[in-house]
């Protein structure tokens, strides 16, 4: 196998340490902390692997200027990483490096539970179901829902409810 690698950051005197190469056929990154080889990560760049090196090396002082040059994400975003990391709250961080905008109201637990209210409670009521089973939301998680956000969900189990009555 034949590797072609290009230095994309290298050590000057805020960064003693890493040295960064990059394997332009294979679309790989080559991280050295000194003259040990740490890690190989895709250079793809929606890959979290990616955003997390940025945002070490952003937290060991490299030069800004040279990761913005380098991998052509805004100072904004890789602060954001760096400060996510740094708070070693893994929720924190799979949000930061998701991307931009505000955490999703529906999470898993919630979703499971609106399908398992969906049941019963369509069943009995069809015209209002939405509505009890949103005030339920709101008692146990402490969440306000619309009915635009559970619509989806709704039509999916619909789908699901109507096939079975068929069958």
């Amino acid at each position: 196998m034949e590797v072609h690698l290009q230095s994309i950051i290298g050590t000057d005197r805020k960064n003693p340490y890493f040295t960064v190469l990059k394997d332009t056929k294979n679309r790989a990154l080559y991280v050295y902390f000194g003259a040990c080889l740490m890690e190989i990560i895709s250079d793809k760049p929606d890959n979290p692997n990616l955003k997390h090196l940025i945002a070490r090396l952003f937290n060991a002082g490299v030069k800004r200027k040279n990761l913005i040059k380098n991998f052509g994400y805004s100072y904004g975003a890789m602060k954001r990483w760096a400060e996510a990391l740094k708070t070693g709250d893994a929720q924190i961080i799979v949000h930061a490096l998701a991307g931009q905008g505000a955490p999703k109201k529906l999470t898993t637990e919630i979703r499971s539970f609106a399908a398992h209210r969906f049941k019963s409670e369509y069943a009995e009521n069809k015209y209002s179901y939405s509505q009890i089973i949103r005030d339920e939301i709101a008692e146990i998680f402490q969440i306000d829902i619309s009915s635009e956000t559970l619509r989806p969900l709704f039509n999916e189990l619909k789908e699901t409810y109507f096939k079975k009555k068929e069958l």
